[in-house]
This record gives C-alpha cells, sequence and structure tokens, in this order.
C-alpha cells in the first residue's frame, strides 16, 4: 500500500485513515519554513488541505524545500490540494508556480458544475453538499463542453469542474510523471474523498511513463482496427458507467434526504426535533388529524404538556374533536438512560387534566421515548421497567419506544402491514406497546 502524507489536515483524519490500515504520516506546511517539512521516502501520494488554519501566518517557504517538492512531483509524487482559503502565492510557495493559478472566491458549492466525463464525478457528487466554499482557479471561462485547456507540461489541463461562468474550480495539472489535483474543501467529509482517491486510485495527472512496449507488434501501426473500435467502445462504457452510478448516488441522496433522513430523526433526535419526528411519523401513519400542541396554542398563555393528539376524525374542527371523539395524547420524552418513573407518571396526570377540561372520558396517553440515544436502536434494551408497564396498563396508557414506531413505519412501508392495522393497535394496546408485524 502507498504512503500517504497528510499535509495540515486534522489529526483525527490521520487517526481514521491509519486504523484502515494506510501506511499514513501526517505534517503541518509550517515546517517547510524551516525545511522540516520531508516527503517520506516511498511516499506516492501527498493529501495538502491548502489555506487551513494558521495558512496565513506560514513562514515564507525556502526555495531548497520548493524545489525537493518540484523534484518529487516530476518522478511521480501526486498532490492533492483540498483548497479551503484564498491565496495562490501561499499554494506556490509550497508546489511551485502553477500557470494562471489565481484563488479567488466564488459562488457557493451546490452552484458548480461538474465534468461528466471525470472519474471524478462520482465523489463529486456524492460529497457536493458538503462543499463550503468554491474557488475559482484561473482567470479564463471555458465553454460549454470545454474541459481542457492547454499547460505549461506536454499533456493537457484536465478541468474537473467549473463555476456557472465556466471558471475552472477543479483541475488536474500534469507535472512530470506526477500531478496535482487541485479540488474545494469538502469540509467534514475531506477525509472521505481522501479514502475513496485511495480506494480507486483515480487518476491524479498524467501517470507515470510505461516502459517501451517488449513487442513491436503492439504499437498501432499494427493494430487491426476492429480491435481498436473494441477498446474505444471499452472506454466509452467505462465512462458511462460512471454517469450511472453518479446518477444513482443523486438519487439516493435525494431519497434520504426527502423522507427517510425525517423517521432516522426518530432514533437519534432530542428535544424539538424529536418531537418534530414523531409528529411526522403519526401524520405518516394516516391519522386524520395530529395536531402539534405547540402550534395550536402557540397564542394561549398556559401550560402545553403533551406535545400531540392524535383525532381519527380529520375534517371536524379540532375543538370539536378533541371534545366528543376519541384522543390519543402523545407525550415525546428521550434520553440516554432508562426512563423516569416521573415521566411515566405524566400520562395519567395529563389525561385526567385534559379529561376535566374537555369533558371528554374517551381519551388514552402514550409516552413515545426515545432513551437509550446513543446506542445503535437495534441493540437498545426495553427502557421501561415492569412497574412503569403495569402502571400505564392499569391507567389504559400506552407505553412505545421510538425505535418500535419506526420499525412500524418500515414495515409498512416494506407492505407487511397496513397503517390501518398500526393505527387501530396504537388505539387498543396497553402498557409496553409491541406491534404485531
Amino acid at each position: 500500500m502507498a504512503k500517504i502524507l497528510l499535509v495540515d489536515l486534522p489529526a483525527a483524519d490521520r487517526d481514521l485513515l491509519a486504523a484502515k490500515k494506510y501506511d499514513v504520516e501526517a505534517r503541518s506546511a509550517a515546517a517547510a519554513a524551516d525545511g522540516s517539512l520531508e516527503i517520506p521516502a516511498g511516499c506516492e501520494i501527498v493529501f495538502w488541505l491548502a489555506g487551513g488554519p494558521g495558512a496565513e501566518d506560514r513562514p515564507a517557504v525556502p526555495a531548497a524545500v520548493r524545489e525537493a517538492f518540484d523534484a518529487r512531483l516530476r518522478e511521480g509524487l501526486r498532490v492533492v490540494c483540498f483548497v479551503a482559503a484564498a491565496g495562490a502565492d501561499r499554494i506556490a510557495d509550497l508546489v511551485g508556480p502553477v500557470e494562471g493559478l489565481r484563488v479567488e472566491e466564488s459562488v457557493r458549492g451546490d452552484a458548480v458544475v461538474f465534468n461528466p466525463r471525470a472519474l471524478f464525478h462520482v465523489p463529486f457528487e456524492r460529497y457536493k453538499p458538503y462543499i463550503p466554499k468554491v474557488f475559482r482557479l484561473l482567470g479564463e471561462t471555458l465553454g460549454d463542453g470545454v474541459w481542457e485547456k492547454a499547460g505549461a507540461e506536454e499533456s493537457p489541463v484536465e478541468v474537473l469542474a467549473k463555476t456557472l461562468d465556466g471558471t475552472p474550480a477543479a483541475m488536474s495539472v500534469p507535472r512530470g510523471r506526477g500531478g496535482l489535483l487541485f479540488l474545494p474543501s469538502f469540509g467534514a467529509k475531506t477525509v472521505e474523498v481522501v479514502e475513496y482517491i485511495l480506494k480507486d486510485r483515480l487518476g491524479l495527472g498524467a501517470e507515470a511513463a510505461a516502459e517501451p512496449a517488449t513487442d513491436w507488434l503492439d504499437a498501432e501501426d499494427y493494430v487491426f482496427p476492429e480491435l481498436k473500435t473494441l477498446v474505444a467502445r471499452r472506454e466509452e462504457e467505462k465512462k458511462r458507467f460512471e454517469m450511472v452510478m453518479a446518477d444513482y448516488d443523486r438519487q439516493l441522496r435525494d431519497l434520504k434526504a426527502g423522507g427517510q433522513e425525517e423517521f432516522h430523526r426518530l432514533l437519534k433526535g432530542e428535544g424539538a426535533v424529536l418531537r418534530k419526528a414523531v409528529i411526522h411519523a403519526f401524520r405518516y401513519l394516516g391519522w386524520g388529524r395530529v395536531v402539534d400542541v405547540d402550534e395550536y396554542w402557540k397564542n394561549t398563555i398556559r401550560n402545553k404538556e403533551e406535545d400531540a393528539w392524535l383525532l381519527e376524525a380529520g375534517d371536524a374542527p379540532v375543538e370539536a374533536a378533541i371534545r366528543k371523539g376519541e384522543l390519543v395524547l402523545v407525550l415525546v420524552r428521550g434520553g440516554k438512560n432508562w426512563a423516569a418513573d416521573d415521566e411515566c407518571a405524566l400520562l395519567q396526570k395529563f389525561k385526567g387534566r385534559r379529561m376535566q377540561e374537555f369533558d371528554n372520558t374517551r381519551m388514552k396517553a402514550v409516552l413515545v421515548g426515545n432513551y437509550f440515544s446513543a446506542v445503535p436502536a437495534k441493540e437498545r434494551q426495553n427502557p421501561f421497567s415492569a412497574a412503569q408497564i403495569e402502571e400505564a396498563q392499569k391507567d389504559g396508557n400506552g407505553l412505545l419506544t421510538t425505535w418500535e414506531l419506526f420499525r412500524a413505519v418500515k414495515a409498512e412501508k416494506e407492505n407487511r402491514i397496513s397503517k390501518d392495522a398500526l393505527r387501530e393497535q396504537v388505539r387498543l394496546k396497553t402498557g409496553l406497546i409491541v406491534f404485531d408485524i
């Protein structure tokens, strides 16, 4: 496995890669000022957070260090610069001058156009939402469909991403047998992009020069056109596959953001986030109306106490439904430990108050709890004690974990149970509610 050098990336990133058995070392760019930024022998890839914390105060880098860096590049070293701040002089200070490079702040990350044919298209699309800031890397703009430009070296500069006006925002610059890859910083996800590059060994510039073919018959002059055609088709299929995978990544991301993440908050959320997630889940299960009590009484000076009301009648006014129909009061609680006795006692206390206030005895109270929240949901213990369950059963109330509620939603989406059946179990079951799925 190639030896990897991280420059100015967090120590946690180094530890994460080391834990995955990568041969990785870390340095600070500031060490280059006194000549102590040495590239380890055998190092093939350097990942550098260019413009990271403290970059502006870094002393000038001696020419000898810069020349040594450049020599390693020309021998085959690959350097990935995650550009986190402006200042091309600070970048050139270490890797040497790059023709036309000028790092200027640009549009937000999600307004970048990616090169659909580049190998790096897949991670760009996957981690695009995490790009905090994008920089224009050159002073010129490129037309639609133009993703290459002439460079100082023999091989052209490949543009991987452009701003909306066509200015390069990510690019691969060849240098000898090695090369420089300029990418935006991906914030906390930068280390995942690093790992993506290491796993897939994406091209980071010009590949090392191949040894001359030992058989002169391999030369192009002796290759029939059908073989050339097949090779070209293979390359087209490879690019098409990358584009298809990028499209799947987009769909997966959109699907998670549009639905699944809201239900995941049942298992990870707390406070107002958890309350909204529980209300969202009950609305999904098809109650005629799920009333957010905070919203309903937001202009009323009073203790709102419970968090939601579940009403079967969706067409009747709320005020009429809570006085004449069946009503389920929902309390939402959570924590990293067991359910407390005083939390469970609130069920009957609040229900008694509402029975008197609404003059309606057709009520049930359910505590929905995200307890042991630091533990993976599938591994959590039942947070309710035998006494709490017995008391709830005696009072006709229910105790429901958010994990069980999540399981119910998942089962309905898998067509293993209907929403009607789940609502019926919430209405009828007392004590600890475990769905018959």
